[in-house]
């Protein structure tokens, strides 16, 4: 283990290499960092179509004990 100068210099050239890597992915870059409460910023949701509604209701229904 090394002490004295070259200890210190292996040090600061550690915490300098962890300061330059980014610390986000690609997909996580230009998100939103403030949100107001209570106010969904998110994409909509789709629509439900009248067939996929029914077949959720029939599912649901199946479930019932």
């Amino acid at each position: 283990m090394r002490s004295g100068r070259a200890g210190w210099g292996m040090a600061v050239l550690a915490c300098a290499a962890l300061t330059l890597v980014p610390g986000c992915r690609d997909e996580e870059q230009n998100r939103a960092l403030h949100t107001e409460k209570g106010v969904y910023q998110g994409t909509p949701d789709e629509t439900l179509s009248e067939a996929d509604r029914r077949e959720l209701q029939n599912r649901a229904g199946s479930q019932r004990f």
